[in-house]
């Protein structure tokens, strides 16, 4: 199985420039005619953040200064994870006559999009970096010390999310509409803005917060960003773990269906 996967990837760094070109023309096509163009990828979780961070602050008693970065840092991740999961869907379905044509291994179109959606993490990092750098710059070597590391993280997760989620759309084309629904849902009760601080009285929520690997994935830029240390073992081993699981997910999925998503298109 290790010799197979090797293979695989071997293939798939041979025809980098196929999916690279379809990365590139993904971004040039998504801010075409777009007077602020890929600007908007920074401002819309900034501006969604200042609401919350306003909102959210007063109703918790949290200064305002110090809750808006811990959103717009939550903003950003979550916003690669969304789009992996629900818009990361569609990549069988948007390359179909691609597919048609070539006889490539099809995880290259999810890689196309999750290089993309990774492009993006980090576009919108630069919002996060930029307000590090004003309101706390002490902070801002070790957060570019560990972003090399969190962004390959990121850019498997996204790949292995990707992945499983085109599989299933191509055969049930409600997933997209479905799993928006639900993540909209999940976001509310999510870690993206509620702090562990304010789960103290209620040990159970403590522990499911603990629990959450969200938490841990989010850590891997709060804690550098935010208080200035690296993430710890824990953070890692969630991370890590998480990421594991769906990519061995990805990988036997990709395996039993590869040869079949062509009769559903």
């Amino acid at each position: 199985m290790l010799v197979d996967i090797k293979e695989y990837f071997r293939y798939v760094y041979e025809i980098r420039y196929f999916w690279a070109y379809l990365a590139r023309c993904d971004l040039l096509a998504r801010n075409r005619r777009s007077k602020l163009g890929m600007l908007w990828i920074i401002m819309s979780p900034l501006m969604l953040t200042v609401i919350m961070a306003v909102v959210l602050g007063t109703a918790f008693r949290i200064p305002i200064i110090e809750y808006a970065p811990y959103i717009f840092i939550g903003m950003v991740i979550w916003e690669l994870i969304v789009s992996s999961v629900v818009s990361g869907g569609g990549s069988f379905v948007s390359a179909t006559p691609y597919m048609k044509q070539f006889n490539h291994r099809v995880t290259i179109y999810t890689l196309k999009t999750a290089l993309v959606n990774t492009i993006n993490f980090l576009i919108g990092c630069i919002g996060v970096f930029l307000w590090i750098a004003v309101t706390m710059p002490a902070n801002l070597f070790i957060g570019f010390l560990t972003l090399p590391m969190t962004t390959f993280l990121f850019f498997i997760m996204s790949w292995a999310l990707t992945t499983i989620a085109s599989f299933v759309n191509v055969k049930y084309r409600d997933y997209q509409q479905m799993m928006s629904l639900f993540m909209q849902a999940l976001w509310y009760i999510s870690p993206v803005f509620f702090q562990e601080s304010l789960f103290q009285s209620n040990k159970l929520l403590l522990l499911l917060f603990r629990l959450n690997p969200i938490t841990h994935i989010l850590y891997l830029l709060r804690k550098p960003l935010l208080n200035g240390r690296l993430p710890s073992v824990v953070d890692y081993l969630f991370s890590i773990g998480f990421i594991l699981f769906f990519g061995m997910l990805a990988i036997i999925i990709n395996k039993k269906y590869e040869k079949k998503v062509i009769f559903y298109l």
